[in-house]
């Protein structure tokens, strides 16, 4: 499983909660509009399949950031402490 930073700027707010509900889906939410997921590859075509139906392509934009293992273990913060990357992993079930 690799994992990736997914990132999303939606402009219409019924399509956002629909992004934000798929990627919920596969991942763990770090801010807002920014997931941290743990994908195989088949789980990373689905998640890509699935937001396709969902965003305008003119007006919306996603952003798939890849991690290797030792920059997902530096990930530092300022403010509220963020929960270890493996602390809670998330299984799909399709």
């Amino acid at each position: 499983m690799d994992s990736w930073l997914v990132c999303y700027d939606i402009s219409n707010p019924k399509r956002l909660r629909k992004v934000a509900t798929v990627c919920e889906d596969f991942g763990v939410r770090k801010q807002f509009s920014v997931f941290l997921c743990r994908l195989s590859a088949t789980d990373l075509v689905r998640l890509r399949s699935r937001l396709y139906d969902v965003l305008d392509l003119r007006a919306d934009q996603v952003l798939f950031i890849p991690l290797c293992q030792r920059c997902v273990h530096q990930i530092d913060t300022l403010g509220r402490p963020m929960e270890a990357v493996d602390a809670r992993d998330v299984v799909v079930v399709v």
